[in-house]
């Protein structure tokens, strides 16, 4: 291994806990199982993008989180990224600003995490902006699936899945009610950020409807170093949807989410705006608007063998930066449209209760460039061009009971998938196209209620993005190593250029995962329960596109008279041999009827087998700790979050030192309020890093927010 961890006492002892208290919970439940109808009356935390139908995430032979809308109030998130930082093996780099953020699943990032936005790719990519955005206050549940899902989603799901739903009526409204609304305030201190968000919802005949407005305000981010991040920003978001039931058995559905934001910051949205650099530590402003249109038929009869769902989509994305002291524009719009269509066909054979799901999608990518400051108004590094994407389908999940006359239950799940794709550009007289296959094996088997042990073995890919194939353009200026232009009192500057890669090959993996679990019930009390998981990864990749640039000067620039051409070398993207990823994550959670807690643990590990440096968006050991308390009524709720990570060092591949980060410990607390003299009340509040630890979480010299104060009131009503 070429990370070293220099301290991770505590992370080890809290990794320790976690795996004794799960065995000593496995002692007590083998003395005393709980009763099979007990065991069927379970509340079950179901996936669905796991294996594209529902399966009680315990049984899934894999690792997969589910986020659902309780939990999002109580953490009262400003983004996206405030939902995960206790999801073991994922991780948002870019620095604390909304417009950096990128995720990252086992180490891998960018174009390497898929997501979803009710169904429809989010496939916005920038070097220095986020992946997507999205308004926390829209989003009614949170999926995350770890691990290659490329068999059933192809490119892009080598790392993952991030999935994220909004709401239906159905899911806002109480029992006997026809209509609601909900309003929703609050603010916290750290960026001096206030919200709200007002939804309205209904039921009329076969029509149901939601429809949403949000608006959010904040400014500079005050860091744990003291320091003040410059972010100012306005958005405005909103989802309106629209669903009828035709018949019992088809339904019909339109939406339209959007996101507008309107934000003062360095260039560099991932930047500290302390860099040295002129141009990227000017602050422009940065308009940003992204919408969703979606439509989606779903036809289930009375018949096991169709249960069918057609969905269609457009999204689009776009972000355009104004510096008014060149002045200068510069913009990139990326728009995404597709449709998916699947069927999953149920039946038994013999005592195997099987689903047979198979389907296909066609999407495509296009994106423009500009940018004012040039006679062609192309912008570097943003080419004209498009991506055309088709695959096909089919899983099989195999439920059996009693196998080969073994006690328990076992599920196979088999699937493979076709793609091919094809991209092309205005700067290039040939197109770039490839296909792939992408199998799945897995498998989970329990042998008694409380105990499963589970394994797969999946292949994934990621064909190059335009950007990677058609790079073209001026990356960089820098001043000329020995001329100076008197006449402008300046230096005289030359470029770093772009330089384009169509022979680029896709991204390809291959990802063993193994694992067990344990589920108990009455342990300490009655009706109390235990649930957990854990697994080792080992991913070799192939092929990984890197981004690399060569800050050379040409031996021109130094050769009199004229010193000239001269260029600051070349920026390429070119195909790295091979890497191996690998990393353990554990996710146990106990509950019982006023007391809960909530473990996490990951470890992630990656080389470049060419080089021996490290590779991949590596964070340290973290461990995740959620204590917490529920009054009997469970009207208050009281908690607390820990969050540990050990020291962290990368490496490069001679063992030199490239990045040297410190641990941390970071405290929160929270509460929730719900008073039984106004139905329908609800107050969230908390303090995230209490002690104010100055800590870097993704990259050295990145703080990350102080001490921050969070409050939210919510009063919902209906009839």
């Amino acid at each position: 291994m070429k990370r070293k961890e220099v301290s991770t006492t505590p992370m080890r002892l809290v990794l320790l806990a976690g795996v004794a208290t799960l065995s000593l919970s496995a002692a007590a439940q083998t003395a005393s199982e709980a009763p099979e109808k007990e065991q069927e009356q379970r509340q079950e935390t179901i996936s669905v993008y796991g294996t594209s139908n529902p399966i009680p995430v315990f049984e899934y032979p894999g690792q997969v989180t589910v986020i659902d809308r309780d939990a999002i109030d109580r953490l009262i998130p400003s983004t996206p990224a405030d939902l995960m930082k206790s999801v073991p093996g994922v991780e948002f780099s870019g620095g604390p600003r909304r417009t950096g953020m990128v995720p990252s699943i086992r180490g891998l990032s960018g174009e390497n995490v898929l997501i979803l936005l009710d169904g429809a790719r989010q496939s916005f990519i920038s070097g220095h902006d986020g992946r997507f955005f999205l308004d926390p206050a829209l989003i009614q549940s949170a999926e995350i699936v770890r691990g290659p899902a490329s068999a059933l989603y192809g490119s892009g799901a080598v790392g993952g899945v991030l999935a994220f739903e909004t709401a239906d009526a159905a899911d806002l409204l109480r029992e006997g009610e026809s209509f609601g609304a909900r309003v929703r305030a609050g603010y916290q201190s750290v960026n001096e950020e206030s919200f709200g968000s007002l939804t309205a919802y209904g039921v009329q005949g076969g029509f149901d409807g939601v429809v949403n407005l949000s608006m959010r305000q904040s400014s500079d981010i005050e860091l744990g170093s003291g320091a003040d991040l410059p972010s100012d920003d306005e958005i405005t978001s909103g989802l309106a949807k629209l669903g009828y039931q035709f018949t019992p058995a088809l339904r019909g559905e339109v939406s339209w989410q959007g996101f507008s934001s309107t934000a003062l910051e360095p260039n560099n949205g991932q930047g500290t705006g302390a860099t040295g650099d002129p141009l990227l530590d000017r602050d422009v402003d940065k308009d940003i608007d992204a919408q969703t249109w979606n439509g989606g038929l779903s036809f289930n009869p009375d018949s096991d063998l169709i249960d069918a769902r057609l969905t269609v989509y457009q999204q689009t994305t776009s972000v355009d930066e104004f510096d008014g002291t060149i002045p200068r524009t510069t913009g990139r719009e990326i728009e995404t449209t597709g449709f998916s269509a699947r069927n999953a066909a149920r039946f038994t054979l013999g005592n195997v209760a099987t689903t047979l799901t198979f389907g296909g999608d066609w999407y495509e990518d296009s994106q423009t460039g500009f940018d004012t400051d040039t006679a062609t108004g192309v912008r570097g590094g943003v080419p004209n061009a498009s991506a055309e994407f088709m695959g096909v389908f089919a899983q099989l999940e195999a439920d059996i009971e009693a196998p080969l006359g073994l006690p328990g239950n076992l599920i196979l799940i088999p699937g493979v998938r076709f793609d091919e794709f094809e991209s092309s550009s205005e700067t290039a007289t040939e197109t770039a196209s490839n296909d792939e296959v992408s199998p799945r094996f897995a498998a989970s088997y329990g042998p008694v209620s409380w105990f499963r042990v589970f394994g797969s073995y999946a292949e994934g890919f990621r064909a190059p993005s335009v950007n990677e194939l058609y790079l073209d353009g001026v990356h960089f200026s820098v001043p000329h190593p020995t001329l100076f232009n008197p006449a402008m009192g300046s230096l005289v500057f030359v470029n770093n250029n772009f330089i384009p890669n169509p022979n680029l090959k896709p991204e390809t993996s291959e990802t063993v995962e193994l694992g067990f679990g344990v589920d108990f019930r009455n342990l300490a009390t009655k009706g109390d329960r235990l649930q957990g998981k854990i697994s080792w990864y080992e991913s070799d990749v192939e092929d990984l596109i890197n981004l690399g640039v060569d800050f050379t000067y040409d031996p021109t620039c130094f050769a009199g008279p004229s010193f000239f051409p001269c260029a600051a070398g070349t920026t390429l993207s070119d195909n790295v041999s091979s890497a191996e990823l690998s990393g353990v994550e554990l996710e146990a959670a106990y509950e019982a009827k006023q007391f809960y807690g909530r473990l996490t643990y990951s470890s992630i590990d990656g080389t470049d087998l060419t080089s021996g440096a490290d590779l991949g968006t590596l964070t340290p050991d973290r461990a995740s700790l959620d204590l917490g308390w529920l009054s009997s009524d469970e009207a208050i709720r009281m908690g607390t979050r820990f969050r540990i990570a050990s020291d962290f060092e990368r490496q490069d591949g001679a063992g030199g030192v490239v990045e040297e980060r410190d641990g941390y410990s970071v405290v929160d607390l929270y509460a929730s309020w719900a008073p039984g003299f106004a139905t329908g009340l609800r107050f969230d509040a908390g303090i995230e890093n209490l002690f104010e630890e100055d800590y870097e979480r993704t990259f050295e010299g990145v703080s990350e927010p102080g001490r921050n104060f969070k409050i939210a009131a919510s009063y919902q009503f209906g009839g």
